[in-house]
């Protein structure tokens, strides 16, 4: 693990690979430890970066509010500093709202784009919604983040072969600073890229569990409102896809890169014929 100082603090982060640089970016509670698989395996076609988000893992506390756009920022800045742009990201859940909110505000960084069980925008636009923020809280007041990771666990990955993960997933959520984590969190309520990311031509790949929280008709949906993008379902995975279908995800995230590699590759091939015939 290294570190950086950014204009917010001091990140941590890892780097790991040669060639096109890929940025992964966790959700809430988590940290760059959960992309392991990931790191894993496409670092041996890549060069992928790992960072804690603000809040999280190694990286600077929360000590007070912010938004969805102050964690953005955080990752333009992050990008630029390790000239590694413009460069392709993946983001899970939380992660995901960050690239969508970094797709607005510095579109120039991102080559491509891999959203995650994620949305543009999370409004609390239903009871059953709200209920489960306030129920979040609730738990985390009361009973603690460890008490909370062993429900969310369990919902997360529910078979018995998976007992490695929910104990896994427990401990790693009950590191984070309670604090940090209420900060994260009511930074994404209510938050929205909509409708500045419909307009964005960046390619973008969505990706859905098949048993995710959030449900398929909604993905579908708001895939439909975007300029370049398309909709990826990987069966038998609920919010944790990366963990809990590693081959398949790895698999989909590469197929996605070296597509939009070749279709660059074809693109300027196209552009030097045009200027040789004129010459």
């Amino acid at each position: 693990m290294e570190f950086i100082k950014l204009s917010t603090g001091r990140f941590a982060y890892t780097c790991q690979g040669q060639g096109v640089p890929i940025l992964l970016l966790h959700g809430l509670g988590s940290s760059l430890l959960d992309w392991q698989p990931q790191i894993d395996y496409l670092s041996g076609f890549f060069k992928v970066y790992a960072l804690d988000l603000r809040g999280h893992g190694a990286s600077e506390l929360l000590r007070a509010r912010l938004g969805v756009a102050d964690m953005a920022a955080d990752v333009a800045e992050f990008i630029t500093a390790l000239e590694c742009e413009p460069c392709f990201v993946v983001g899970i859940s939380m992660g995901g709202m960050v690239g969508f909110q970094l797709l607005v505000s510095n579109p120039e960084l991102v080559r491509g784009f891999v959203a995650v069980n994620s949305a543009p925008s999370f409004p609390l636009d239903s009871l059953w919604l709200r209920s489960q923020v306030a129920l979040r809280k609730v738990l985390i007041h009361l009973l603690g983040l460890r008490v909370m990771g062993k429900l969310l666990a369990h919902k997360l990955f529910p078979y018995a072969e998976q007992t490695q993960l929910r104990a896994q997933f427990t401990e790693r959520i009950t590191r984070n600073d309670r604090v940090s984590y209420l900060h994260a969190l009511r930074a994404i309520l209510g938050w929205s890229t909509l409708p500045a990311v419909q307009v964005v031509d960046t390619p973008m790949l969505i990706v859905a569990g098949d048993r995710d929280y959030t449900p398929l008709a909604y993905k579908q949906s708001y895939v439909r409102q975007l300029r370049n993008a398309r909709l990826a379902v990987i069966e038998d995975s609920g919010h944790a896809t990366p963990l809990d279908q590693p081959v398949k995800f790895n698999r989909l995230v590469q197929q996605f890169i070296d597509e939009q590699l070749q279709l660059a590759a074809r693109g300027s091939e196209a552009v030097s014929r045009k200027r040789a015939a004129t010459e």
